[in-house]
């Protein structure tokens, strides 16, 4: 059965061989398997609860890696009752044969196979600027452990990911004796300055929550407004109004629509969490338009759909060059780029935040809409809709 990103299988085998292929085969010396064993809090159970090339065995041999083959034999069953999750990962080191990001790979694959389990996830990896991959995960659900294909790209490599999970990096065991392909040094520090990721269209990428949670997250709106008109009688015609907003929803079930039209600019310290800062109508302002997310609460908050309109002007997305960048602190920044464009649609639903387990998953869409209803229809928040002006 061949898996696609967020799909999910059971895997009823008692024994099950894991096994990682890359594209172009020649540069796959370069990958780190790896794996991370969690608890319901999403954190490793202890340093055996890490499983890479230091460490290829987990406690009663649930696990046992086979570094230098990128492959391992799973034996979900004899894990402890503190496990609910088990993280599947792959790293690059970038000290052996000149590899630098996923980018340099065309696919990726991960292979499932046990005695009825057969499950292959190919994962296209061109453009991507990450040194990690989250390939998938095998979690506990009533009893009966599943695979879910992720294929979420994150910034850094072995270490920053470790890290994420609860890794103390600096008592992790010593790289082994056994040769490697070539002199393996110790994982690259994060970057002091996070890393700037353009995002390509329905390819997620996941910010892993850290340990004293999120703080405050900031989206950006930025345009050109284009020339002012001359219009009858010597009126000048302002040039195009952008204006940035978000359907959400909560994970109490409550929903809204963060805009200035209809003068719904939201709260930061109370429901809905979001608050939209001021209203650009011109675009001429070099800040632009910024919506607010008070990341310490977003364990509350289920999704948030990112997107612009244009309130005045002809609905030319082009002329406007608009540009989405999300900032979290400690964590790499998202920049949208609005690159494919429709002239006669107003209305933009540019990106999706998802609550995964704690994370923020940003999935750029970037799809054009005649209006908020159409949108809304599409990503089935269920709103009532009437005319609002500003």
């Amino acid at each position: 059965m061949d898996m696609q990103s967020g799909q999910n299988a059971p895997v009823s085998a008692a024994v099950l061989s894991l096994n990682i292929t890359a594209q172009p085969a020649a540069k796959a010396t370069s990958l780190d398997l790896s794996f991370f064993i969690l608890d319901t809090a999403g954190r490793v159970i202890g340093d055996q609860g890490f499983v890479f090339y230091g460490n290829e065995n987990a406690p009663g041999g649930a696990i046992r890696l086979r570094a230098l083959e990128h492959s391992a034999q799973c034996e979900l069953g004899r894990l402890g009752e503190q496990a609910q999750r088990v993280v599947i990962a792959l790293s690059i080191d970038t000290d052996i044969a000149g590899v630098q990001t996923f980018a340099e790979y065309s696919q990726i694959g991960l292979q499932v196979v046990g005695d009825d389990t057969h499950l292959r996830f190919p994962i296209q990896t061109s453009g991507m600027s990450e040194r990690a991959l989250i390939l998938g995960e095998f979690y506990l659900r009533n009893g009966i452990w599943k695979l879910r294909a992720l294929g979420q790209g994150f910034a850094g490599g072995l270490e920053p990911l470790a890290r994420n999970y609860g890794v103390d990096v600096s008592d992790a065991p010593p790289t082994p004796t056994q040769p490697r392909p070539a002199p393996v040094a110790a994982p690259p520090k994060p970057p002091s300055t996070p890393a700037r990721i353009n995002l390509e269209k329905r390819k997620p990428i996941s910010l892993e929550k850290p340990t004293e949670g999120f703080g405050e997250i900031s989206v950006n709106l930025n345009w050109h407004s284009g020339p002012a008109k001359q219009g009858f009688f010597g009126i000048k015609k302002a040039g195009i109004d952008l204006d940035l907003g978000c359907m959400l929803e909560l994970v109490n079930g409550d929903k809204g629509v963060i805009q200035a039209l209809g003068g719904n600019f939201g709260t930061l310290d109370r429901p809905p969490f979001v608050k939209l800062l001021g209203d650009d109508r011109t675009g001429a302002v070099a800040a632009g338009e910024t919506l607010l997310i008070n990341g310490k609460h977003w364990s509350q908050i289920r999704r948030v759909l990112i997107f612009a309109f244009i309130y005045e002007g002809v609905a030319n997305w082009a002329q406007a060059d608009a540009v989405v960048t999300l900032k979290t602190p400690g964590q790499p920044e998202l920049v949208v780029a609005l690159d494919e464009h429709s002239s006669s649609k107003p209305m933009c639903a540019i990106a999706m935040l998802d609550n995964d387990g704690g994370r923020i998953q940003v999935t750029k869409h970037v799809e054009y809409f005649p209006s908020h209803k159409e949108v809304d229809s599409a990503f089935g928040f269920g709103f009532k809709w009437v005319a609002g002006r500003k």
